[in-house]
């Protein structure tokens, strides 16, 4: 017993247990590591050589775990000691593999005499209020059993001591041997007698319940009653559940303005014609615009054989300007303005160093001009667009006075102008 301690100790001594198989004792070879802030698995890999490899389980320890080691001629065993100090490790070679695994516990053994001294020790203690509260009737049948105990002690020596006799002496039973026999089954059936009656006695008995009453006199106060102010209410109404209302989008009321001038080429009345104006356009939001818009034009001095001077096509329209804006966002993006407006054209001479104008005729028109514009965000404040319009113009059809000959048909002032624009403002 004492030696086996002694060997449990030890064993429990050392953090690791360090089994070796096989005639190749890879656990006592000698290796030097100089090596900082690494992990454990790093570590393993570096000693492994061709012949043997380790062995385990990534949930068994923590194989990311860095440590610093700096031996010499150091053992592997002890190096794995190292490692795996008050971790409960074990090393077991098993060929070239050494297996590292949690550490096997012996099961302690403990002698049976112990075993039984703890049964008994276990054992409560009758208390003495328990004798107090037993009837007089198991009184009387302890007192029985108590003689009869007596009896047997005395019966009991006296058969063992007849059955050493007859062990030792003759082989054939004697009388008295058989009387002391005959004496015993006697007395067994007795005691069966005796105890049979005690169980059906009180075979039929139960607890009786216990009741605890207070020993305090209650409180008068605390049986007068509370006072409730509030309504009862007997039944529960199904609370309805709120439908989410759909969100409104926001309203949009930054303040939006951009005033834009352009310029443009034409063709009006097979002559060149340069076309200056602009637009003031409200953007209640980012897509449309409202606003105003105007234009004028001029082409080039060409000498008129029947009039004997250098005449030109000159006049100008404004009014009401729609816009389309599509993906105004965006660094590019489309728009498409619409003007419905009124204005003039005439057909004069005009001398820029008297200043003096002649006009042969002139006529009032009314136009209507679509038109589609690129436009690219410069900065924040700051658009260019580049596009084309076509302008639709009525009853622009001009004439000589003197002879009435047509100079301008009505459909002469209609024609494609490429613009150039450039937009200022707050988008």
């Amino acid at each position: 017993m004492f030696s086996r301690v002694i060997f449990i100790c030890l064993f429990m001594s050392f953090g690791l247990v360090v089994m070796g198989q096989g005639g190749n004792d890879v656990l006592g070879r000698k290796v030097t590591l100089n090596i900082r802030d690494t992990s454990i698995e790093d570590i393993l890999k570096s000693i492994e050589t061709e012949d043997f490899a380790f062995t385990y389980s990534a949930e068994v320890f923590d194989v990311k775990k860095r440590v610093s080691l700096n031996v010499k001629d150091e053992t592997i065993a002890n190096i794995l000691e190292i490692l795996f100090r008050g971790q409960g490790m074990e090393c077991q070679q098993l060929g070239n593999k050494l297996l590292i695994r949690k550490k096997r516990v012996p099961k302690e053994t403990v002698p049976k005499s112990d075993t039984a001294k703890n049964k008994t020790a276990s054992t409560p203690p009758i208390k003495p209020s328990i004798q107090k509260a037993v009837s007089p009737v198991i009184e009387k049948e302890r007192e029985k059993t108590s003689v009869t105990e007596a009896k047997k002690e005395t019966v009991v020596p006296a058969i063992t001591e007849q059955r050493s006799k007859s062990t030792t002496g003759n082989s054939s039973p004697s009388t008295a041997a058989l009387a002391l026999e005959n004496s015993r089954a006697e007395y067994y059936q007795e005691e069966r007698k005796k105890t049979e009656a005690i169980v059906n006695t009180y075979k039929n008995y139960t607890l009786a319940s216990l009741i605890f009453v207070p020993i305090y006199e209650v409180h008068p106060r605390a049986l007068l009653p509370i006072e409730f102010k509030g309504e009862i209410v007997t039944e529960e109404v199904a609370q309805k559940e709120k439908e989410p209302k759909p969100e409104k989008p926001a309203k949009d009321n930054k303040f939006r303005m951009n005033l834009a001038p352009m310029v443009g080429y034409s063709e009006i009345g097979d002559r060149d014609a340069i076309v200056l104006g602009g637009h003031l356009v409200y953007n209640p939001t980012k897509n449309f615009g409202i606003g105003v818009a105007g234009k004028g034009f001029i082409t080039r001095n060409e000498p008129d054989l029947q009039l004997g001077a250098d005449y030109s096509y000159s006049g100008g329209y404004g009014g009401l300007l729609l816009e389309a804006t599509l993906f105004p966002d965006k660094a590019f993006h489309l728009s498409f303005p619409v003007v419905f407006g009124l204005g003039e054209v005439m057909y004069n001479s005009l001398q820029p160093l008297t200043g003096l104008n002649t006009i042969e005729d002139q006529r009032t028109i009314f136009v209507f001009e679509p038109g589609a514009y690129l436009e690219m965000n410069l900065i924040k404040y700051l658009r260019v667009g580049f596009g084309a319009t076509y302008r639709d113009a009525s009853t622009a059809n001009l004439k000589y006075q003197s002879t009435d000959q047509p100079i301008l048909d009505k459909n002469g002032l209609d024609g494609l102008s490429i613009n150039i624009m450039v937009k200022f403002g707050i988008f």
